[in-house]
């Protein structure tokens, strides 16, 4: 009697599984790095943002410390205040007397919730100092976004 040769398609079946389960992978994996590329994206896009609106607070905060400047340059030191005052509507200028000296502080507006915040001392000779320059975050009650 002859025997009937059997071939097997374990083969084809096992090459068919792992075709489809690497394109399942390579899927998978795609998806992930568009959303990964998405999400960087999106935090590049909201750090650019975050850092031009510092850097354009820290603009005015250096106009503002060079009119200080020129006042201090160009008025006697009893007026110092009242036009230092004037120049930022959340100016506060506090005289020390124990060295006739005086403190400003004042701050300028980042974004909603940041603000960039300096102090500077002057002393009787119109030398300026910075104390403070510094970004904080800090609830605002007059913003509405």
């Amino acid at each position: 009697m002859a025997r009937l040769a059997y071939k097997s398609s374990i083969g084809v079946g096992v090459s068919t599984i792992v075709t489809i389960f690497m394109v399942l992978l390579m899927t998978t994996f795609s998806m992930l790095t568009l959303a990964s590329a998405k999400f960087d994206y999106n935090l590049s896009r909201l750090t650019n943002q975050a850092t031009g609106d510092y850097y354009a607070a820290d603009c005015q905060a250096c106009q503002w410390l060079a009119e200080v400047q020129s006042i201090v340059d160009e008025q006697p030191p009893g007026q110092w205040i009242d036009s230092i005052g004037s120049l930022n509507p959340d100016t506060r200028v506090d005289q020390q007397t124990d060295n006739q000296a005086i403190v400003v502080y004042t701050s300028f507006r980042i974004d909603s919730k940041r603000f960039l915040d300096v102090s500077i001392s002057i002393d009787g000779t119109g030398r300026i100092q910075i104390i403070d320059w510094i970004s904080k975050t800090r609830f605002d009650p007059t913003n509405t976004e």
